[in-house]
């Protein structure tokens, strides 16, 4: 396992935890997508936020989380903020995205993994695969990163607005001529969806709506239903999303 930075308890808040932090760090890449802006100030700011999260949650401390929807977004911003975290360590360089997806890290007490955390989050929430939207382990061709921390307060809202962002950014693709509709690979990582091929097009196409104009024309040459259309799936980029190289020295 590679040698993190310490994640200093000291440092922890009185929770419940604020997550200004993590929306500031998430400021940092327009788009969702890393650029070259990361700063010893952002990861100070970072490292702060997870020392926060190691300290205490929905486990060691389930009274300050007043709602499921709270001790989701808990969990969503954990995975968001490690995945930067361990993008971003040079300790990690060699490390692909499924290794980086089995790295221990601190968490609420005890240790976890974004593998795990993306399972805890499914099997809270079975019946919510917009919430894996939020759950990108790092590739370089998964979901964009969202533009703020989750918050228990606004987290529906939240779940449509990254899902609308998703479905914007290259979740989908049509060929209206050859009468194909192309989904993301990522769309296998979103769980509580039908196992058939046409009704779980359809249902992403609810959840995870691609532009107006592209709807319309695919509901024009597919039919309600899609029975006209040929679907494929169009893999993702599976290199990293973070290069610790961007790192200043």
């Amino acid at each position: 396992m590679p040698q993190l930075a310490t994640v200093d308890r000291d440092w922890a808040p009185a929770l419940p935890v604020t997550h200004e932090p993590l929306t500031a760090v998430l400021a940092l890449f327009p788009g969702g997508r890393p650029g070259t802006a990361w700063s010893a100030g952002a990861k100070c700011a970072l490292d702060a936020y997870l020392a926060a999260l190691a300290g205490a949650g929905p486990h060691t401390r389930p009274d300050l989380f007043p709602s499921g929807d709270h001790a989701l977004a808990y969990l969503a911003d954990a995975h968001i903020a490690w995945m930067i975290a361990l993008g971003e360590d040079p300790g990690t360089a060699g490390l692909d995205v499924r290794e980086l997806r089995d790295v221990k890290v601190p968490l609420d007490g005890g240790t976890t993994t974004l593998r795990g955390l993306e399972a805890e989050l499914a099997r809270r929430a079975p019946y919510e695969p917009r919430l894996a939207l939020f759950l990108n382990p790092g590739w370089r061709g998964g979901p964009p990163l969202p533009d703020g921390a989750l918050d228990g307060d606004a987290f529906r809202w939240q779940l449509a607005r990254q899902a609308q962002r998703c479905g914007d950014s290259g979740f989908w693709a049509f060929d209206p001529d050859a009468r194909r509709l192309t989904v993301s690979a990522f769309a296998a990582e979103m769980w509580g969806l039908p196992e058939a091929p046409l009704a779980r097009a359809r249902r992403l196409l609810e959840l995870v709506p691609p532009p107006a104009a592209m709807r319309d024309a695919v509901t024009a040459a597919c039919g309600a239903s899609l029975e006209r259309c040929t679907l494929a799936v169009a893999p993702i980029d599976s290199g990293r999303m973070f290069a610790p190289a961007l790192r200043p020295r």
